[in-house]
């Protein structure tokens, strides 16, 4: 631990002063008095570092010097100290801080993604698509990328609830601590001081670490994290009020090269260079009276934020080693309650507003996304509400961020939501990879190109492109046109064409593989059901054309048209759509083919499948349900529903047991064991499934064998590609098989 603090050596000459007063004054009682008058107290400048995860040790500082009364008349921050600074200067409480910090879901803060059930429906159907980032903007004949991985959404929001006690104060002058963040110019490199607009805003442009997360656009410059250009604001602390200087550096060693592990540790790295210049350039500012703490935060990085409680605890330590200098500027009890009573904000009421406004749109209709918004004008506004009305526009996919401020206009008080459209779209080109494996011959794999363009006109319209390659190989292609303004009701004409693999089972032996062709036009009709879900009726016409590959040649081929009315619910509030921790999902789809609309027959399909999930602790358990029937009608061999392969009877083959009734029940429980960095997925997990179905009327023709048991032992992650499994499956009669599941096949 590094102090830095001179005493002032002229005390011996100020004490001989005082006695020459008194000794030419001897009878001026009143000139005596002025002499021995106390000096005006200093005014203090807190200047706060950058480093990430180190950087919440600042709040550990704040706590003590509120325990020796030591006041604080202005603050400056870069990066993370720009974070506790502006809460702090928003009249938060250290206490409330740390309690605030602790209890923070550091990997949610930093996952762009909202709450999954506040996501656009659409969205959530992409899941299980397994489409992997990153996201390629397609536009002027070539491809973009976002300017970082996150793009800080979520960490805004979480800057407004450590600020809200300042909301609709733009002069960060007038805050109850006047206050300024550094951040730097990606464009010139220079050093840019935020003195003025939307807090939460200014602290998230001041620590955007570049190429992780993606600057933010303030008065016409593009920013990021201010510890490039200036990572210890003491000259800023000078300007902006202070005699004396408390500064506190949290010094960042370097990464060691086997740290160096991700493109977030190569930028934070390259800070931590620049940083130490700047550092070292604005301690040589430092005087006699001024205070220089350096907390040994050792091992804890800058990335390490589930060491929160021991960055305070630090923090504490540190400050409180200098306690006997830091006293010098302690007031007295009834001073220092007085100066903090008018700095210490309690969190203030929204109030309401006479108008909610769209800004900054330029493609997007904003009564799409009026519809999202539940704050309403004249009613009572919480910081709660409106963050899940700005998850909800974030959720639709189409904005790079979402902020909001609150406005007074002549006559009227105004709510102004700026969502920020993403500058690399409105096309967007992803990838995905789903890969199975019984480690028996059956490795069902899929690749996926999937092309979107979203807003073609004023509704936004959208029109989705998809091509497979793998066991199922195929175009598929749609277009999605809402019908009013709020999106609530839809069209939606598609076609898609394909071949795929179908293998035919006797027992558990496959004595066949069919090719088969397949092409399909529709139309649907539907309504969207919130973010919930959606519901869909529409006219399908298709086309089958089966023959077999590998086999008996005696086994019948097919040629064969079907066409009917489809309608298909679906419903999705799970709140992760592979490693749920709760919520439900619910698909119901029928199909009546009907000779007078061109089938070759009549038959009928009906298929259900719910899911559950419910958590205790870190114990996760998953209870699912899933049956189809033809409703005894003559549905063809094509339609059948298969069950067998991982996690479907996971002791049996892919796709073994074939039938026009199923009933399906798996239960299935996981424990989060191993955490993951976000950049990476959530995590690995551990756990087990019992599985149990009935199938009657079987491709094969073999008679039903009543219920058929199976389950599994396995270890999955949750990864960037998707969800991966490896497990031991087991079923009846000694039957038991390995598998590898990657995405969706």
């Amino acid at each position: 631990m590094k102090i830095l603090t001179l005493a002032g050596a002229a005390r011996p000459l100020a004490t001989l002063a005082l006695a020459a007063a008194f000794t030419l004054h001897p009878q001026s009682p009143s000139l005596a008095a002025e002499s021995v008058a106390a000096p005006k107290a200093p005014r203090i400048g807190l200047a706060l570092s950058g480093g990430g995860a180190r950087g919440i040790a600042h709040i550990g500082v704040l706590k003590v010097l509120e325990d020796l009364r030591v006041p604080v008349h202005c603050v400056t921050g870069a990066s993370m100290g720009a974070v506790v600074g502006g809460a702090y200067a928003a009249g938060g409480r250290p206490r409330q801080l740390e309690e605030r910090a602790v209890k923070a879901d550091w990997n949610e803060i930093f996952r762009d993604r909202p709450p999954r059930e506040e996501i656009s429906i659409r969205r959530k159907a992409d899941d299980y698509k397994t489409l992997f980032a990153p996201e390629f903007g397609v536009k002027d004949g070539g491809l973009a990328l976002p300017k970082g991985v996150i793009a800080g959404v979520s960490i805004e929001a979480f800057f407004r609830t450590l600020t809200g006690s300042a909301a609709g104060t733009d002069d960060f002058q007038k805050l109850p601590v006047p206050f300024r963040a550094v951040a730097a110019d990606i464009e010139t490199g220079e050093a840019v001081v935020l003195a003025h607009g939307n807090l939460a805003h200014a602290m998230r442009a001041s620590m955007s670490v570049p190429g992780a997360m993606a600057p933010v656009e303030i008065d016409g410059r593009l920013l990021v994290d201010g510890g490039i250009a200036n990572n210890l604001p003491i000259d800023e602390a000078r300007k902006l009020c202070a005699d004396v200087i408390i500064a506190v550096n949290i010094s960042t060693p370097p990464f060691k090269r086997e740290e160096l592990t991700s493109a977030l540790s190569v930028s934070l790295q390259l800070i931590n260079f620049l940083g130490k210049q700047t550092v070292q350039q604005q301690l040589k500012g430092l005087g006699e009276r001024d205070v220089l703490i350096t907390p040994d935060l050792g091992t804890i990085s800058a990335g390490s934020f589930e060491r929160t409680a021991d960055a305070i605890r630090i923090g504490e330590d540190a400050t409180r080693a200098v306690a006997a200098q830091l006293r010098r500027y302690s007031l007295p009890p009834d001073q220092y309650v007085a100066l903090r009573e008018k700095q210490v904000a309690e969190r203030k009421g929204l109030g309401t507003v006479d108008e909610i406004r769209f800004e900054g749109l330029k493609r997007t209709n904003p009564e799409v996304l009026r519809s999202l918004v539940q704050s309403k004008p004249g009613e009572e506004l919480t910081e709660e509400k409106i963050s899940s009305d700005l998850r909800r526009i974030y959720g639709r996919g189409d904005f790079e961020g979402v902020d909001y401020r609150i406005q007074q206009e002549p006559g009227k008080r105004v709510m102004v939501i700026q969502p920020r459209e993403k500058d690399w779209g409105p096309d967007y080109l992803r990838f995905g990879l789903g890969l199975a494996s019984d480690f028996r011959g059956e490795t069902p794999f899929t690749v996926l190109v999937s092309y979107r363009k979203t807003w073609m006109n004023r509704l936004g319209g959208e029109w989705l492109t998809e091509a497979r390659v793998g066991r199922e190989s195929g175009l598929f292609t749609e277009f999605y046109q809402p019908v009013d303004e709020r999106g609530r009701y839809f069209v939606a004409p598609y076609a898609s064409y394909g071949q795929s693999t179908r293998g035919v089972f006797l027992g558990e032996k496959r004595i066949a593989e069919y090719d088969v062709l397949e092409g399909r036009v529709g139309v649907d009709a539907g309504a969207v059901l919130g973010t919930w879900g959606e519901a869909r009726l529409g006219a399908l016409w298709r086309n089958v054309d089966a023959k077999v590959d590998t086999g008996s040649p005696v086994l019948p081929s097919l040629n064969e048209d079907s066409a009917g009315m489809r309608f298909r619910l679906y419903g999705d509030h799970l709140d992760h759509a592979w490693f749920a921790r709760r919520g439900h999902r619910i698909i119901v789809s029928a199909l009546v083919a009907d000779e007078g609309l061109g089938s070759d027959r009549n038959y009928k399909r009906l298929e259900g499948d719910l899911v559950g999930v419910k958590s205790w602790g870190d114990h996760t358990f998953s209870l699912n349900f899933s049956g189809g029937t033809d409703l005894h009608s003559e549905m063809p061999a094509y339609e059948t529903f298969t069950l067998g392969g991982p996690l479907r009877l996971s002791g049996y083959r892919i796709n073994e047991f074939s039938g026009r009734r199923m009933a399906f029940s798996r239960l299935m429980y996981y424990n989060h064991a191993v955490k993951l960095p976000d950049l990476l997925g959530s995590g690995v997990y551990a756990g087990a499934s019992l599985e149990a179905a009935q199938i009657h009327s079987r491709f094969d023709g073999f008679p039903a064998k009543g219920t058929v048991f199976s389950g599994s032992v396995f270890l999955a992650a949750d990864t960037f590609l998707g969800p991966a499994y490896f497990g031991l499956g087991a079923g009846e009669s000694g039957r038991w098989s390995l598998y590898l599941l990657l995405g969706v096949p």
